[in-house]
């Protein structure tokens, strides 16, 4: 990060240059993402919708195994960086790549031999089970390739290519809508073609990114397989607080799903899934901000710098408050154009969206503090603390909420959970911060600052 200007003290001209590319490419991935809905909403119409939502609580689980493992060897991969260990670098990077096929690969393998009590348990009705687990084999059988721009980015920008970003996700983008468009219009594949599209679309945006780990390209190089289980053990236990954000949100969606199919039926988790996919926006920038924050903190904690910390911490701040902001703005008030987009002019389905986006979007303006949060304490090498940020915003407080609100607003106090989950953290997450901040600064004390 050398030349990034991290000497001389240009913090903000180094986050923004690992922020933009990390915020735009999430961005195009999210609207890979919204644009399968698209695509499943006006050929399958809101039963394809609501099977989406039903199959994704368990894949994303999966996803979050490999962000976990991704996630905690990028810290000491960044943590070596800052020591000047870069051959130590790329055998974590190695040791981590290897790993991640070697645990999905069993666990996707494994998960299609009960694929039909698995999607009954998600809250599937007999009538949605074809569906849900149209789409959800395909991505099980590709499930390693599927997840591939995880690991790629993630070391990319610990290997100072933070650009390359741009490159996974204009690929990941551009291969989706071409393959959704084939598979779902022309082959008349469904819900198949729709999870074909996407895991073929992810595999090509990972292996764009595969030439910078050789030949000196960037920072992080591929070098021999070299590890053991205690190297697993840290990368595990680093990465814990990102795999346990993910499955705490999926666990809330998977509550979700299960109250509005009682209380609401096909129709309401129909709705729910456009507003995740208006919300995955949101998050997704937010999340940006997090995974520029944690290579940079990463680094200048092996480097015993403290103020860069503080600088860097702060503009992340400011920025995800400036995002939650205009994205509540721009929800609130202009929404409108982004759900006809998926309801197709079924006009309940509008109605009901409508309302649930009008709550939802509270969350947004609390949000950024509890994401933030979570990720210094992952790039400071406290997971348990990250952990629990993770798990208070994303379900506990989620559930909490959910089993209580509707008993008192009814049908829209499903939809209150959220923010009200979001604000309720923000105490805890504001506090954990200040002091584990002040245990850096004591620690860094007597150490020079460059």
């Amino acid at each position: 990060m050398k030349n990034l200007s991290l000497e001389n003290g240009c913090v903000k001209k180094v986050f923004f240059k690992f922020a933009i590319p990390s915020i735009v490419g999430l961005l195009i991935v999210s609207m890979q993402i919204m644009i399968d809905g698209m695509f499943i909403g006006k050929i399958v119409g809101p039963r394809g919708l609501a099977s989406v939502n039903l199959a994704m609580p368990y894949m994303s689980t999966i996803m979050s195994i490999v962000m976990m493992i991704s996630a905690g060897g990028a810290v000491l991969a960044s943590i070596s960086l800052g020591k000047n260990q870069k051959q130590r670098a790329g055998e974590i990077a190695t040791f981590t790549l290897v790993s991640y096929l070697v645990i999905v690969g069993v666990i996707s393998i494994g998960s299609l031999f009960i694929l039909d009590k698995i999607i009954l348990f998600l809250g599937a009705d007999r009538g949605l089970l074809p569906l849900v687990k149209a789409y959800m084999k395909p991505l099980l059988l590709l499930c390693t390739v599927w997840n591939l721009p995880i690991y790629t980015e993630t070391f990319a920008r610990v290997g100072e290519k933070p650009n390359s970003v741009f490159l996974s996700g204009f690929v990941c983008c551009l291969s989706n809508v071409v393959l959704d468009y084939l598979f779902i219009v022309r082959f008349g594949w469904g819900m198949s073609g729709a999870a074909y599209a996407t895991a073929i679309a992810n595999l090509l945006g990972g292996l764009a990114l595969f030439g910078y780990f050789f030949k000196g390209r960037s920072q992080i190089q591929f070098s021999k397989f070299r590890g053991d289980f205690k190297l697993l053990k840290n990368i595990l236990y680093n990465g814990s607080s990102e795999m346990l954000t993910v499955v705490s949100t999926s666990v809330a969606a998977f509550l979700f799903n299960r109250i509005i199919m009682r209380e609401l039926g096909e129709l309401g988790v129909s709705a729910l899934t456009i507003v995740f996919y208006v919300n995955t926006i949101v998050n997704i920038s937010l999340y940006g901000l997090a995974q520029a924050l944690q290579p940079i903190i990463s680094y200048n904690l092996g480097a015993k710098r403290i103020e860069k910390i503080y600088d860097v911490l702060k503009i992340a701040l400011t920025t995800g408050g400036s995002i939650g902001i205009v994205f509540f703005i721009l929800m609130k008030f202009y929404s409108a154009p982004i759900v006809n987009i998926f309801t197709n002019g079924n006009t309940q389905l509008t109605l009901l969206t409508n309302e649930a986006i009008a709550y939802f979007v509270f969350a947004y303006i609390f949000s950024f503090i509890n994401i933030i949060s979570s990720s210094f304490h992952t790039a400071i090498e406290k997971p348990l603390e990250s952990a629990s940020i993770a798990c208070l915003r994303s379900l506990i407080f989620v559930a909490i909420f959910l089993f209580t609100l509707p008993s008192i607003f009814g049908p829209r106090g499903i939809w209150m959970a959220i923010p009200m989950a979001e604000v309720t953290c923000l105490i805890i997450s504001i506090s954990m911060m200040m002091r584990s901040f002040r245990v850096i600064e004591d620690r860094m004390r007597l150490a020079p600052i460059n």
